[in-house]
Parts: structure tokens; sequence; C-alpha cells
């Protein structure tokens, strides 16, 4: 009992550790922008030497794929009830908080797609978190779709992990198109988008016919 409370002490102190550093890239990102990062800067911030830190996270990378994980620990937070609570069954769907998020968050938006574009090769710590990422994404995505198909707002013979993958897709490369050139309705594009791929704009039309034929 005692080497297992002497093990518990020094693994805290590397998973509190590990947070301080994530948070202090995280703020900087938020007020400066990914490219502006010293490994300097996030040390001071994070209250330890940089010698420490780069202890836990050898590269500059290693510390915006930290900073990257926790956004989106945050922005899942926030939208968690969006995707799996009545957003997921009725009305716009994805959620548009998804899209103001997105928007809101530029400086997030810019790091993620600067990892992303490293995260091809396979020996670049953004790799493995693009690619649970991208699997968690088209998880949430497929469920959302599943639970329209059985309320009615999405075409019942498609498959949804597919159809996930596709507005995955379409989702990436609109914000993409928006940092470079941020005229268009963002939430707009991606609702459109989404109700085309999973012809929701079919399934309305033969809901209105039904309900018309049900009064006649």
């Amino acid at each position: 009992m005692e080497s297992a409370t002497r093990a518990r002490g020094p693994y805290a102190k590397t998973v509190e550790r590990r947070s301080a550093v994530a948070r202090a890239a995280l703020e900087i990102v938020l007020e400066k922008g990914h490219r502006a990062i010293t490994t300097a800067e996030v040390a001071s911030r994070a209250g330890m030497s940089e010698t420490a830190m780069l202890y836990h996270f050898p590269t500059r990378d290693h510390i915006l794929v930290a900073a990257m994980e926790l956004a989106d620990s945050d922005s899942r937070t926030v939208l968690t009830d969006q995707f799996l609570g009545s957003e997921a069954q009725q009305g716009e769907w994805p959620p548009p908080e998804l899209a103001r998020l997105s928007a809101e968050d530029e400086a997030v938006t810019r790091l993620f797609f600067a990892l992303s574009a490293e995260a091809v090769n396979t020996d670049h710590p953004a790799h493995q978190y693009l690619k649970d990422h991208q699997e968690q994404t088209v998880l949430h995505f497929a469920d959302g779709i599943r639970r329209r198909q059985s309320n009615g707002y999405a075409l019942p013979g498609l498959d949804p992990h597919a159809v996930a993958r596709q507005v995955a897709a379409v989702w990436s490369g609109l914000r993409m198109q928006w940092l470079v050139n941020p005229t268009f309705d963002l939430a707009s594009e991606v609702s459109q988008a989404f109700k085309a791929l999973t012809g929701q704009s079919i399934m309305e039309a033969k809901r209105s016919i039904n309900d018309l034929v049900s009064r006649m």
C-alpha cells in the first residue's frame, strides 16, 4: 500500500505539469497565435524551468499538439449537449455553435490546420492526434445522422459512417476556405452541405406531402 502511494505522487505531479504546459500554450495561442509560441514563454507561464518542460515535451511541436488537444477537450465540453441531445434529433444539425466556435476561436482553427499539414508525416507528433481527432469527429457525426434517420430528418438508406466522413471532409474544407476568405457565413454553408448530404430537404418534402394527404 505504501509503495502504491509513493508511485502515485510522481505520476500526479507529471500530469499536473503536462496540464500546466498545455494550458499555458493554449493561452498564448489565443492571445497571440500559434506562430508566436516560444518554449521559454510557455515554461515561464507554466511555472517551471524550460529544461523541466522539455523533459515532458521534447519539441515545440509537442507543445502545440498539447495545446490543440486541450482546445479540443474544451470545445467538446461546450458541444456535447448539441451533438448528443435534442439538437441531434430535431432542428438544425450540425449545431450552428460548431461553426461559430471555429469563427470565434480563429487562432485555434489556424493551429489545427497548421498541425494538419504536418500530420501527414507519420513521425510528426501531430500524426496520432489528427488520426484520433478524425475518428472521433466521424463517430460524433455518424451518431447524429443515425438519430436524425430515426426521427425522419435524414434518408433511411444512407450509410451513417460513410456520410459522416463526407460531412467531416466538407466541414474541414469550408473552414479552410473561411480562414483564407472569411466573406461567407460559415455556419450557414455547413448547414446547407449537411442537409444536402443527408437528404434532409427530401425528407422535409415527403413529410409535407404526407401531412397534406392526411388532411385531405
